[in-house]
């Protein structure tokens, strides 16, 4: 009867391909488990959102929010781009990458150590002392909890999503058990932080182990190895920018407003973020596909391809469309004590439908468009933190969300340009 039933699934599928344009059961295998393991991932983030609105005050969930943006700016030192750059490579046969691009990531996080207990040893001798032990976990952590993800990034380019779905619920739910655990018994920002970097730090470092093991040492060509570690640099570079401004709206609030408003912040982009999950994972779909058929000559769009960037964009504006409609049972029910977020959020999800630019962004990454990339990011990242530094002041929260959605069309439109004109 599965098998029957299986069959038939295949080839309504196949039927549909007329229709959509696209490999409709490769997307149905990809998205089957993308769509379990962003379910597994909207309800732990959720589980830990009702569990900071009811269980600790404003000020600390803003205080920890504003620790998480601090870590995320010293996480560029464990060069992130690399993951992208070894899912391509791993999509175009060589596994064995994953081992010298990790080894490279954990020596450039030492400098982020370096720099992380600089910043903690200043904090300590001017007194603050919340802030000096909050480096400090950030200084001893950062070599692996970053550096430890590149199992991912394997599986995403052996096209293994079942396995990573698998284990990022495994990582989600550790972490996020533990996080809730500690918010029953206390209040503490550093036992918080201790409850988020620590799971997180070990079971990454142990599910890395378990994986590359299997993984025999590099077999690549020097040419090879020396192109993907170049790439995720580049990569990196481009993301600088784009951290700073994705950081630096939580660090204005904290600044300019205080703990308890940047909890209300937090909380207003709270569920339009989680889609970035989704987006995340059609990304990761996309980019196999596309690096085993991209021409750097040609530079062309793959067939049909403005065809789904409209069908796509198209899903997106009817999910921004429900999310603004049910934003107010959402709150009352789940956050009663930030209902002053629901207009926030429901304004920040009509930049919904501009995650459609995943599609162009994906392919430009598959083509390697480095110079191309470079241009669009930091467009992107310097509008998007100027908009932060003269809106924050003067508009406050919502000065944040008209800044994030400007710069988000803006992003958009760029992409497409840059992948009409080649």
């Amino acid at each position: 009867m599965y098998a029957t039933f299986k069959e038939k699934a295949r080839n309504w599928l196949r039927w549909s391909e007329k229709y959509t344009k696209t490999d409709m059961v490769y997307l149905a295998h990809g998205g089957f488990w993308l769509t379990l393991g962003q379910v597994v991932s909207s309800l732990s983030t959720l589980a830990l959102a009702v569990a900071f609105a009811n269980l600790v005050p404003p000020e600390t969930y803003g205080a920890y929010k504003y620790i998480l943006s601090i870590a995320s700016i010293f996480a560029i030192f464990s060069l992130p781009g690399m993951n992208t750059a070894l899912a391509r490579a791993v999509a175009q046969g060589h596994e064995g990458l994953i081992h010298s691009v990790t080894r490279s990531r954990v020596m450039y996080s030492f400098l982020g150590s370096i720099v992380a207990l600089a910043g903690s040893g200043y904090y300590f001798l001017n007194n603050n002392l919340e802030l000096s032990l909050a480096l400090l976990i950030i200084a001893v952590t950062l070599p692996v909890f970053d550096t430890f993800t590149g199992y991912f990034s394997y599986l995403i380019g052996k096209r293994r999503f079942d396995l990573q779905t698998k284990y990022h619920a495994l990582t989600q739910t550790v972490s996020v058990t533990v996080l809730i655990a500690t918010l029953f018994f206390t209040n503490n920002l550093i036992f918080i932080l201790l409850a988020y970097f620590v799971p997180l730090t070990l079971i990454r470092g142990f599910l890395y182990f378990r994986i590359a093991r299997t993984i025999s040492k590099d077999e690549a060509g020097v040419e090879t190895i020396k192109e993907t570690h170049t790439y995720g640099k580049h990569l990196t570079a481009m993301q600088i920018f784009g951290v700073m401004s994705g950081n630096i709206d939580k660090i204005l609030l904290w600044k300019f407003l205080g703990p308890a408003q940047l909890a209300i912040y937090a909380f207003a982009i709270a569920i339009p973020e989680q889609f970035k999950g989704p987006l995340k994972g059609m990304s990761n779909i996309m980019l196999p596909k596309y690096a085993m058929h991209a021409s750097t000559e040609t530079r062309r769009p793959p067939k049909h391809f403005w065809y789904k960037f409209l069908l796509y964009t198209s899903l997106l504006a009817v999910i921004s469309l429900v999310y603004i409609a049910i934003a107010p049972l959402l709150f009352y029910t789940l956050f009663p004590s930030y209902t002053e977020s629901i207009f926030f959020s429901q304004i920040l999800a009509l930049s919904l439908l501009t995650g459609a630019q995943i599609m162009p962004a994906t392919l430009l990454t598959a083509q390697k468009r480095t110079k191309t990339q470079y241009v669009l990011t930091i467009v992107r990242s310097v509008t998007q933190l100027l908009l932060f530094i003269i809106l924050i002041p003067m508009f406050g929260i919502m000065g944040a969300i008209l800044a994030t959605i400007v710069s988000n069309v803006i992003n958009m439109i760029g992409t497409i340009i840059a992948v009409v004109v080649k």
